[in-house]
C-alpha cells in the first residue's frame, strides 16, 4: 500500500499562525470598543447617552463594525475551532453588544415621534435592526419594536378619543342623550387614525425593515392590529345594537358608512397583507352591515309611506 506523505511547510504553519493571531487581534479590538459601551442596570433613561447621537457618528460606525467583526469570527470559529477560547470571548462580547443595541433601538423608537429629522432616526433604526437580525437576534429586535411602538399607537388613538369599545359600553351610549357627541368624536378621529397614525407606522416599518419583508409585515401587524380592530368595533357594535333604526340613528349610520367608504383606498392599502387582513375584513363587514341597515330602513320607510298613501286615498274615496 502506498503511503501518502503530507508535508507541512514552515510557510503553511506560519500563514496559519499569522491568521490566528490576526483574528485574535480583531476580536480583542472589537471587544474593547463594545465594552466601552457596555450597558449595566444603573443606566437610566435620563443618564443614557446614545452611540447614535448626532455627535457620535464615528463611535456608532466603530461599534457596528465591531459587531460585524465578531460575527465573522464566531462564524469561522464555530465551523473550524469550537473549543477556541476566542470563540467564548467573541460570544460574550456579542451578548454585550446586542444588549446595547436593544437599548439603542428602544430609545430611538421612543424619540422618533419627537425627532424632526426622521430620516436620520429611520436610517439608524435600520442599521440597528439589520445588525441584530444578521447576528441572530431577530426575536429580540421584533419584541422591542412591538412593545415600544404598540404603546405609542395605543396612546395616539387614546388622545384622538378612541376608547376600548365593548358591547355594554356601546349599549349605554345608544340610550344616552350624548350619542351624537360620541359619534362625532369617532368621525373626527377615524380619518386621522387611518391617514396619519397607521400610515406613518406603515412607513416606519417599511423603511426600518426594508431588507426583511416578513419581519416588516409582522412588526406592522404587532403594533397596529389590536388598535385597528378596536377602531372598527365602534361602527360594528352600533349596527348590532341598533337593529331597529330610528330616524336619528339612520343619520348616524349614514355618517359612519360614508366615513369608512371615504378612507377605503387607504384601508385597502394598509391592511391587505395576510397577517393583518382581519382588519380589512372587519372594515368590509362594517360597510356591508351599515349599508344593508340603511337600505332596510329606507325600504321599510318607503313601504310605510306607500301604505299611508293608500289608506289616505281609500279614505278620500269613501262617500260622505
Amino acid at each position: 500500500m502506498a503511503i501518502t506523505t503530507i508535508t507541512i511547510t514552515s510557510t503553511t504553519m506560519s500563514s496559519s499562525c499569522s491568521s490566528d493571531s490576526m483574528m485574535e487581534d480583531n476580536i480583542q479590538r472589537a471587544e474593547k470598543i463594545i465594552h466601552k459601551w457596555k450597558i449595566d442596570d444603573s443606566h437610566s433613561r435620563s443618564t443614557f447617552v446614545s452611540i447614535f447621537h448626532k455627535n457620535n457618528t464615528t463611535e456608532a460606525t466603530l461599534f457596528l463594525n465591531s459587531v460585524s467583526t465578531l460575527q465573522r469570527a464566531m462564524h469561522f470559529l464555530s465551523s473550524n475551532d469550537k473549543k477556541s477560547s476566542n470563540l467564548s470571548i467573541a460570544q460574550r462580547s456579542m451578548q454585550i453588544a446586542m444588549k446595547r443595541l436593544e437599548k439603542e433601538f428602544h430609545q430611538l423608537l421612543l424619540d422618533y415621534i419627537h425627532n424632526r429629522q426622521h430620516f436620520i432616526s429611520i436610517s439608524n433604526l435600520r442599521l440597528i435592526a439589520e445588525a441584530m437580525i444578521r447576528c441572530g437576534y431577530a426575536k429580540e429586535c421584533i419584541s422591542v419594536y412591538k412593545i415600544t411602538r404598540k404603546s405609542t399607537i395605543d396612546e395616539a388613538l387614546y388622545h384622538l378619543g378612541i376608547q376600548q369599545y365593548k358591547h355594554s359600553h356601546i349599549k349605554k351610549m345608544i340610550t344616552a342623550p350624548d350619542l351624537q357627541n360620541h359619534v362625532k368624536i369617532w368621525l373626527n378621529a377615524f380619518p386621522i387614525a387611518i391617514k396619519t397614525v397607521f400610515r406613518e407606522e406603515k412607513f416606519l416599518c417599511d423603511h426600518v425593515y426594508s431588507s426583511y419583508p416578513a419581519i416588516r409585515n409582522l412588526c406592522f401587524t404587532n403594533s397596529t392590529k389590536e388598535g385597528a380592530l378596536n377602531l372598527f368595533t365602534f361602527p360594528d357594535l352600533i349596527v348590532a345594537i341598533c337593529k331597529r333604526l330610528k330616524s336619528d340613528t339612520l343619520f348616524v349610520k349614514m355618517d359612519l358608512y360614508n366615513s369608512i367608504s371615504d378612507q377605503w383606498p387607504e384601508i385597502d392599502s394598509l391592511f391587505s397583507h395576510e397577517s393583518i387582513s382581519s382588519v380589512k375584513l372587519q372594515a368590509e363587514s362594517c360597510l356591508h352591515k351599515l349599508g344593508d341597515s340603511v337600505r332596510t330602513f329606507l325600504t321599510e320607510l318607503d313601504e310605510q309611506m306607500r301604505g299611508k298613501m293608500k289608506k289616505s286615498i281609500a279614505y278620500n274615496l269613501v262617500p260622505a
